[in-house]
């Protein structure tokens, strides 16, 4: 994926779906698990976009691979943001270059 600040919203726009999808499962409990998975999301974003701007590519790498993984229990998610192309459409395995 490439390390640009749309990437990290993608990535964080995915995950705060796939946590609003589970808090309306869970409902009424699971408030503070949403919440607090929903910061740490949110500070991962944003610590992204900030090293992205700083052209800290090191430390983007790292925090896009977190937010990934903070997304790897979706990964079968049609959505799921390593299932994207670039164009934002839905990936085909089978032709090369279309996994971001």
């Amino acid at each position: 994926m490439p390390l640009d600040p749309q990437t990290g919203v993608r990535v964080y726009q995915f995950i705060v779906d796939r946590l609003d999808d589970r808090r309306r499962e869970q409902y009424p409990a699971g408030r503070e698990e949403y919440e607090a998975d929903w910061s740490a999301a949110h500070d991962l974003e944003k610590d992204f976009a900030e090293a992205v701007h700083a052209d800290d590519l090191a430390t983007a790498e790292q925090l896009l691979e977190e937010l990934t993984d903070m997304a790897a229990p979706w990964c079968d998610h049609p959505h799921h943001p390593a299932n994207q192309a670039r164009d934002g459409h839905q990936a085909d395995p089978t032709i090369p270059g279309t996994r971001s």
